[in-house]
């Protein structure tokens, strides 16, 4: 579980993240991991992603007050004099200030990590560095060595990214690029032109990637359609595993409203049919196009959520499926991949 204090902080201070080639400020709220960023009702939905750079900052064990705001300064590493992951300025900055070294273009700024594609074309994952923080920059470094540690009992798998290296010291996970972007993304521009057979497939699919989770006794913890993937072919793979639960460990994540079933308790250990919750929600999505009950704010839908009324599926291909996995009437994810398989033969040629 992350510490009382990272917490805190996450509920009580504002990332401020600076450009340093446009001088521009971009606000991020900072909150606990993954907390509310699948609302679309929410009014702080527009904030769940953006962007930056691979980061180092130089270590201390001195006690550093925590500033209100943290801005985050982002330098190119190659422009400033190399690409040491030991590169810093913190004798510039200012208190509140972090000097974050870029190593390549921004893809997105996380909960707790940074994503970043490299010149080589790989993608790189680094956790979010905070000095003023230890607890919390550790819970980031936490994550990452679980990661890396699934990563490594899964092996090379279609279901999951290709992991490229993984540097113990910096806890940084380099992986394969994925061009086609996340499942999220994809389906919502290109809802109109999906297909059926792609869609059955794609449900088959994360399905598969899940079970794939739980043979090796990882409970996701945070199921939604931005934490799986599209290779080139449009297969999809299923990532982020930093908040993961590990046979039986404490996650650092938990899923957001309409992926989290009635009850949820963080303070206890999360079971593979929590899971299996989630993915009914992530079937209705890829299915229909839209986030259940997605016009309803997030505190509404957890209301309808504890008193078991959840969005009817009695016209959407696989809404028996999806129901099944939101009453907890289905077992495994094998169970729910054989399910779909079974539709798409009653509806494919």
């Amino acid at each position: 579980m992350p510490t009382l204090l990272a917490l805190m902080n996450s509920l009580w201070s504002t990332f401020h993240f600076l450009y340093s080639s446009t001088l521009s400020t971009t606000i991020l709220p900072r909150y606990r991991r993954n907390a509310e960023v699948e609302c679309p009702s929410h009014p702080d939905a527009a904030l769940k992603t953006k962007t930056a750079g691979h980061s180092t900052v130089e270590r201390s064990n001195a006690p550093i007050s925590y500033p209100q705001e943290i801005t985050y300064i982002c330098v190119s590493g190659s422009a400033e004099g190399g690409d040491s992951p030991g590169f810093s300025r913190k004798s510039e900055a200012c208190p509140g200030e972090v000097i974050y070294v870029t190593k390549g273009k921004p893809l997105a700024w996380g909960g707790t990590a940074v994503l970043e594609r490299l010149p080589s074309g790989a993608v790189v994952k680094t956790p979010i560095p905070n000095p003023y923080c230890r607890p919390e920059e550790e819970d980031h470094c936490r994550n990452m060595r679980l990661e890396a540690k699934i990563y490594a009992m899964i092996g090379e798998h279609p279901c999951v990214p290709k992991i490229l290296n993984w540097d113990q010291e910096t806890c940084c996970l380099t992986m394969e690029y994925l061009e086609n972007g996340k499942l999220k993304e994809y389906i919502q521009h290109n809802v109109t032109k999906l297909t059926l057979q792609l869609q059955l497939q794609w449900s088959r699919q994360v399905a598969q990637a899940l079970g794939v989770l739980h043979a090796h006794q990882v409970i996701h913890c945070d199921l939604s359609p931005r934490n799986f993937l599209f290779d080139s072919s449009l297969n999809v793979k299923i990532a982020d595993f930093g908040g993961a639960s590990l046979c039986g460990s404490d996650p650092s994540a938990t899923p957001a409203t309409r992926f989290r079933p009635p009850g949820y308790d963080w303070n206890v250990v999360p079971v593979l049919k929590d899971d299996i919750f989630g993915l009914g929600s992530l079937i209705y999505f890829i299915m229909t196009g839209t986030y259940p009950y997605k016009d309803i704010l997030s505190d509404e839908v957890e209301k309808l959520y504890e008193v078991h009324q959840f969005p009817d599926t009695t016209n959407v291909i696989c809404g028996i499926v999806i129901s099944l996995c939101w009453h907890r009437q289905i077992h495994s994810a094998q169970n729910v991949h054989d399910a779909v398989a079974a539709v798409e033969v009653e509806y494919l040629p």
